[in-house]
């Protein structure tokens, strides 16, 4: 529709406002009119270079090109707390992938959508307080869609370690269980990065993840003695 109007303000510019005269007339009938001119050029091309934006928006798509997790690709940067723990939220997390995403609404408010095992989701982090953290993880997964395989990696490519845990069903993708799926040692000060990552997914998806936690480990010289009866 879109480029026959643009044809018809080039060629028949009363055709544009009087839709009636639209079979009453053609190019023979104009032959000896003037050519178009430049405005209405210019004109017919801005209407034509609009048209495949105007499509798009009309189905409901997004133009070519355009990722829809862009907006979650810019790293938020979360602090340690107080007590030394870190507390990562699915909606800090930078998706990668095609399907994984952040769901927003209300009863979810969780990262789903775990479908592709090339999906990961990954957050950055300041330590101010290195030392020894266990890594728990608020899981979802629903009946019968349990047994995936999940690797946590902390500071991918650089000395990397890597913690595994296998996805447990909880009865709901929506239904959370903290789960300790292992120990990391953080020695420097600085910025770190957490990556989850399925290495294989059982059935359908992996799990939903609202977030992981970094909680420090006292060393062993700071545990309280228990005094002797």
């Amino acid at each position: 529709m879109l480029y026959r109007l643009s044809y018809s303000l080039v060629t028949y510019p009363t055709e544009a406002r009087d839709a009636g005269n639209a079979n009453l007339e053609g190019p023979a009938m104009h032959a000896d009119e003037p050519g178009p001119g430049p405005a209405r050029l210019m004109l017919a091309l801005a209407v034509v270079l609009a048209a495949p934006a105007l499509a798009a928006g009309q189905s409901g798509g997004s133009p070519a090109g355009v990722d829809r997790n862009a907006a979650s690709r810019q790293p938020v940067i979360v602090p340690q707390d107080d007590d030394g723990t870190i507390l990562l939220s699915g909606s800090h997390a930078v998706v990668r992938g095609t399907m994984l995403r952040w769901e927003p609404q209300p009863h979810k408010l969780t990262l789903g959508y775990w479908t592709q095992a090339e999906d990961a989701a990954e957050w950055t982090f300041a330590v101010n307080a290195p030392g020894d953290f266990e890594v728990e993880v608020l899981q979802g997964c629903g009946t019968g869609q349990g047994g995936s395989e999940m690797a946590v990696t902390l500071d991918p490519g650089r000395i990397a370690a890597t913690l595994r845990f296998v996805v447990e069903d909880t009865g709901g993708f929506q239904q959370f269980r903290p789960r300790t799926v292992g120990r990391v040692t953080i020695a420097d000060v600085g910025t770190h990065v957490l990556r989850i990552k399925p290495e294989r997914i059982a059935t359908h998806a992996a799990c939903d993840i609202r977030q992981v936690r970094l909680v420090p480990v006292a060393p062993e010289s700071a545990k309280p003695v228990a005094s002797p009866p």
